[in-house]
């Protein structure tokens, strides 16, 4: 899918590609081919093994892989944490371009625990990844206020009344 017929056909529904930024986001056309809960991944360069978690309707290009499960006693969110570790470690990296290809991907074997172990493990790493997005969006602030109170304590400090 080139960016000529993203622009051409602009419309609501995300097209993700292999790209990591803007999470992944290519652009946004009028149709969609998928529907549902998916995990998607950077299939090359260097952040090959990145994966996202995808739902609702969107479309992808033929450089991100694509991951839909059929079994019923694995949850997405637990094979997107579980998969973001291991995938990594599937790199392959020769010829200088790491790719991770949808057959290496599909040979990733992960423990699947209890669908409650599950459901705690997903709790606790939700919990933690919104304590890290917090603060990503807070640091800016901090920084500027902390910056402030330098400045402040610094005039103050350098400021001598004369006799």
């Amino acid at each position: 899918m080139s960016k000529d017929f993203i622009k051409d056909n602009a419309g609501d529904y995300p097209v993700y590609s292999s790209q990591t930024e803007n999470d992944g986001i290519l652009g946004k056309i009028n149709t969609y081919k998928y529907d549902g809960e998916y995990l998607t991944w950077t299939t090359d360069g260097a952040n090959a093994g990145t994966v996202f978690r995808r739902s609702g309707k969107f479309s992808v290009t033929n450089v991100c892989g694509l991951l839909k499960i059929k079994e019923e006693d694995i949850l997405n969110d637990y094979l997107y944490y579980a998969l973001s570790v291991e995938a990594k470690k599937h790199v392959n990296s020769g010829m200088g371009n790491p790719k991770l290809m949808s057959n290496v991907m599909g040979s990733i074997k992960v423990i699947v625990p209890s669908a409650e172990q599950q459901e705690s493990i997903i709790k606790v790493l939700n919990n933690l990844s919104e304590i890290c997005e917090s603060f990503k969006s807070g640091l800016p602030a901090e920084i500027k206020a902390r910056h402030k109170q330098y400045e402040y304590y610094r005039d103050k400090l350098l400021t001598f009344s004369e006799k």
